[in-house]
């Protein structure tokens, strides 16, 4: 089969974004396209920053996911090139998804919580991170009932997050095929660490999202 060019790459990839949701299939449905057609990385990255720059801010979030769902799944197969072609804008890009506004604040815990999965897993240096860490900093997450987004939406998302948290669960366990027992055991043994700052944030994240879930929960009951 032929490869196919940039510009039909962009144009079906473009598609892709319009009609993308937080739904998890959807995001591995985009996310597939693009490390299947990594030689085309930078367009794609393209289409990425040109889409994130139309959307309303609620659902630039589901635009994190892809590069998200993209990061770590080449991170698995120990591939650099998206992690170098992305980190040189994933500030801006972070920045975009959360700016100080309510629908920027609904989307800060998840935002937390991708970022968070990014430090645990090394898959960006040092520097990257702790610029990521001072753009959120010590912001809070606003109530998703906030944001201006539409009753159904907020029941879609509450049940999309609910998804997404479990797959994150199962993905900590994913361990590359053929590996020895021995050596994941050895890795979880080199790279624990004693509870610290970032321990900390996790939790609080969690926290964060169980106290909206009762909130969101509380404001259906009352509608109904």
């Amino acid at each position: 089969m032929d490869e196919m060019d940039p510009f039909e790459a962009r144009l079906l990839f473009g598609n892709m974004l319009d009609n993308l949701t937080g739904a998890q299939p959807t995001i591995d449905r985009v996310s597939g396209f693009a490390l299947k057609h990594t030689a085309m990385a930078d367009d794609l990255l393209d289409c990425i920053a040109d889409k994130l720059d139309k959307l309303q801010v609620p659902p630039r979030l589901n635009l994190l996911f892809v590069v998200d769902a993209i990061l770590i799944s080449s991170n698995r197969s120990s591939s650099q090139t998206w992690a170098d072609l992305i980190k040189k804008n994933i500030v801006a890009t972070v920045t975009a998804v959360i700016p100080e506004t309510p629908g920027g604040d609904s989307n800060v815990p998840q935002v937390r919580k991708v970022v968070s999965g990014w430090k645990r897993k090394s898959v960006f240096d040092k520097g990257v991170m702790e610029k990521l860490d001072k753009l959120l900093g010590k912001r809070s997450g606003g109530a998703t009932s906030e944001s201006g987004m539409r009753h159904e939406d907020i029941l879609k998302r509450i049940e999309e997050d609910r998804e997404r948290h479990k797959r994150h669960k199962e993905d900590v366990w994913i361990r590359p095929a053929g590996e020895v027992p021995e050596n994941e055991l050895e890795l979880y043994w080199e790279t624990a660490s004693d509870f610290n700052d970032a321990d900390w944030q996790e939790i609080a994240v969690e926290n964060e999202e169980y106290q909206q879930e009762r909130q969101l929960a509380e404001i259906v009951r009352k509608s109904m």
